[in-house]
């Protein structure tokens, strides 16, 4: 199970000291936070340094259709040329989504990438909807257009799906039907889960969001596509266990789940609290509850190296090394080569959990919100959901 950093705005040094830690198998460069010559630039000091890495780029076409919005900010993806605002019924049709891919297969072929990610439209409300027809026709038409290219390279199709999307079983088995029946497939499938706010935790950790996100991931590897998983932060080693080849996270909180308000920033606030991610708690705490558990319930400590980072308080910089180092922890812990071994480690990881919560809650101990243990519940309800549906014993 592999672990890719998912590179927004203000990398610095951070995915170069991930990858010389051994903590990252590889990067997802985002166009939007960066000027095209300079992301080339960092691809080719990365492919330098660390020619073992998976190096691709998220082509982020599915702002597209909002890109003429007085308050979107698409960023520098507007210096690709196979980026511009389109219409619905354009996108409808074959010759458009045909000229779509075939530019931007031309100009990602000048990129030192290691596999190609193919643009897609965002699924924002059903899978019963024109914007699913759209997504199914560039899906169907990514390796085709590829082939023309004579380009080797691994290829991705994009799949960027609403998390209602996903709460609609019937709506979802004909989709997944229609995309694992194709008579030239991609090599596998870049899948992007979004929220309407990458803050909202509960819309990604919901049980049938979950379930659901986990049978996409079985459902296209068994059916022969290497699944990557964009923003899958803690639920990496679960959808490792239903398939998945890889997952991502980031540094700040909407490169860790996606939203599209990631194209309409707010503006201003505080940067947020510095957080430690606990393999035990499956999530993360404040520095300062980490301190006032660790005697009570010194298990919350990873025991790693980036650790003595937090001794005292860490720089943020150093902040996403400990939890790309705890997920790679995980990913070892759980993920395995069976799917019935790995469904148990995942039920043990969540009793393990349950239990310090309530040695937490024992000791008196009040937790900030986005600290507590709300996120059990759905995930152990969607193993069980997920378990029932794809029939395993």
């Amino acid at each position: 199970m592999k672990l890719y950093a998912q590179i927004g705005h203000g990398p610095g040094d951070k995915v170069n000291q991930g990858l010389s830690g051994s903590l990252l198998d590889g990067a997802i460069f985002s166009p939007k936070d960066m000027q095209r010559t300079t992301m080339q630039g960092h691809i080719a000091k990365l492919r330098e340094e660390h020619p073992s890495a998976d190096i691709l780029i998220d082509p982020q076409f599915y702002v597209s259709l909002f890109a003429d919005a007085p308050t979107s900010n698409v960023g520098h993806i507007s210096e690709w040329d196979y980026f511009r605002a389109y219409r619905k019924s354009e996108l409808e049709l074959t010759r458009t989504v045909d000229r779509v891919l075939r530019q931007f297969f031309e100009e990602v072929a000048k990129m030192e990438v290691t596999s190609i990610i193919a643009p897609n439209i965002h699924i924002s409300q059903s899978f019963d909807s024109r914007e699913a027809v759209i997504a199914k026709s560039f899906i169907r038409q990514t390796k085709g257009v590829f082939e023309r290219t004579r380009d080797s390279r691994p290829l991705y199709a994009s799949l960027v799906v609403c998390r209602e999307a996903l709460q609609d079983r019937k709506e979802f088995e004909e989709f997944i039907n229609d995309i694992t029946m194709l008579d030239n497939p991609p090599d596998g499938i870049y899948l992007t889960i979004a929220g309407r706010s990458s803050e909202a935790r509960s819309e990604f950790f919901h049980t049938d969001v979950l379930a659901n996100w986990m049978l996409l991931n079985l459902s296209l590897s068994i059916n022969g596509m290497q699944v990557v998983n964009g923003y899958s932060d803690i639920l990496t080693p679960f959808l490792g266990v239903a398939g998945a080849n890889a997952g991502a996270t980031g540094w700040w909180s909407n490169l860790r789940m996606f939203s599209m308000n990631r194209f309409f920033p707010v503006g201003g606030g505080r940067l947020p609290i510095i957080r430690y991610l606990s393999k035990l708690l499956l999530n993360r705490i404040t520095f300062s509850e980490k301190d006032a558990v660790a005697p009570f319930v010194p298990g919350v400590i990873n025991g790693l190296p980036h650790d003595a980072d937090y001794a005292p308080e860490p720089d943020r910089a150093v902040e996403v090394l400990q939890s790309w180092e705890a997920l790679r922890s995980l990913n070892e812990n759980i993920v395995t080569g069976d799917i019935g071994t790995g469904l148990d480690n995942c039920r043990q990881a969540i009793e393990r959990a349950k239990q310090a919560y309530a040695a937490i809650g024992a000791q008196g101990i009040s937790l900030d919100v986005k600290s507590r243990d709300d996120h059990l519940a759905p995930l152990e309800e969607a193993l069980d959901q997920f378990k029932e549906r794809a029939e395993l014993e």
